[in-house]
């Protein structure tokens, strides 16, 4: 598509009361030809006080969303939209021919295809067994070492995830009905891996890092670490599925294996920050990309392999 020649860039974030839709809009609002929107499924949001505008839509999961969305991208004169929530990127990545055959605007969002095979946390699981890239242990039944992990089959950060200690909460879970999945529980240095694809599917650029500490699933203390080689593991996995824009990998180093435990279709929730002070902007590079300029073997390389991040939470009042 062609972008529309004027004096500022119109750039929507989608969900943008979280943490990575604030960071977005701080981080682009920098840019002087940047005008800067928002929209969530309310006007109650932090992410209002950092954008030039906010809007309404209802949400991801909802029958009008993508109605609701072209219009707004049509009515506006978005040049490029930014969905940000897993559910609002996976509904993208299912309607993604619709929004692009209505609408001049421009986003990158995975496959749908990747969705299916990675969304889901026990599907994810056997994908990545079956593609060879070592992941935990699927526990199927009660005859296993404990103690054991827990996660919700689908979801983001750390809700509903526990460490099951016996046999009785093992049996208790999986006739509560919930929909959850039990892995052997690794013991090791647990990382994230910020990635950017390209639109051809192609691994631009990454940055390693380890999780220090966590408030709810988003890493609060995060520092870069290249100690562990994964580059031959994150190419490997590059040649398995099919990735676009940014992508972020979470696994556990044990005895110098990376044990992938978790693969998220969208932005970092917390150490995206660490990612972009040290050199890789994944949320400028993708604005650029989708503009067609030019990037820089610069800008796809960490400057920094060691540094800290600390984030806190701030307070606005109206």
């Amino acid at each position: 598509m062609t972008i529309n020649k004027r004096e500022y860039i119109k750039i929507l974030i989608g969900s943008n009361g979280g943490l990575s839709g604030v960071y977005l809009a701080k981080e682009l609002k920098k840019h002087p030809d940047f005008l800067v929107y928002g929209a969530d499924t309310s006007y109650t949001t932090a992410g209002k006080f950092f954008v030039d505008k906010q809007f309404i839509l209802p949400p991801a999961n909802s029958e009008s969303f993508v109605d609701s969305l072209i219009e707004l991208l049509n009515r506006e004169s978005i040049d490029i939209y930014l969905p940000v929530h897993s559910k609002e990127i996976k509904a993208i990545a299912i309607h993604e021919n619709e929004i692009r055959h209505h609408t001049d605007c421009a986003f990158m969002v995975s496959p749908e295809e990747t969705f299916s095979l990675l969304d889901n946390k026990k599907s994810a699981n056997i994908n990545l067994n079956n593609a060879e890239i070592p992941a935990p242990k699927l526990i199927t039944t009660f005859e296993c070492d404990y103690p054991i992990f827990m996660k919700a089959e689908v979801g983001s950060g750390s809700s509903g995830s526990e460490i099951i200690p016996t046999e009785e909460l093992h049996r208790a879970y999986t006739n509560s009905g919930k929909q959850v999945a039990f892995f052997e529980l690794i013991d090791g240095i647990e990382y994230t891996l910020d990635c950017l694809f390209s639109q051809d599917y192609q691994l631009l650029g990454y940055n390693q890092r380890k999780r220090v500490k966590t408030i709810g699933g988003a890493v609060s203390i995060t520092q870069n670490d290249a100690s562990f080689n994964i580059d031959p593991w994150i190419k490997k996995i590059a040649q398995s599925f099919r990735f676009c824009g940014c992508v972020n990998f979470q696994y556990i180093v044990k005895d110098n294996v990376p044990y992938f435990i978790d693969v998220n279709l969208r932005y970092p929730s917390g150490g995206l920050p660490l990612t972009v002070a040290s050199g890789l902007d994944i949320p400028l590079l993708v604005v650029k990309i989708l503009l067609g300029k030019e990037i820089s073997e610069s800008e796809l390389k960490v400057k920094n392999n060691t540094q800290i991040m600390y984030r806190y939470f701030e307070e606005r009042f109206e």
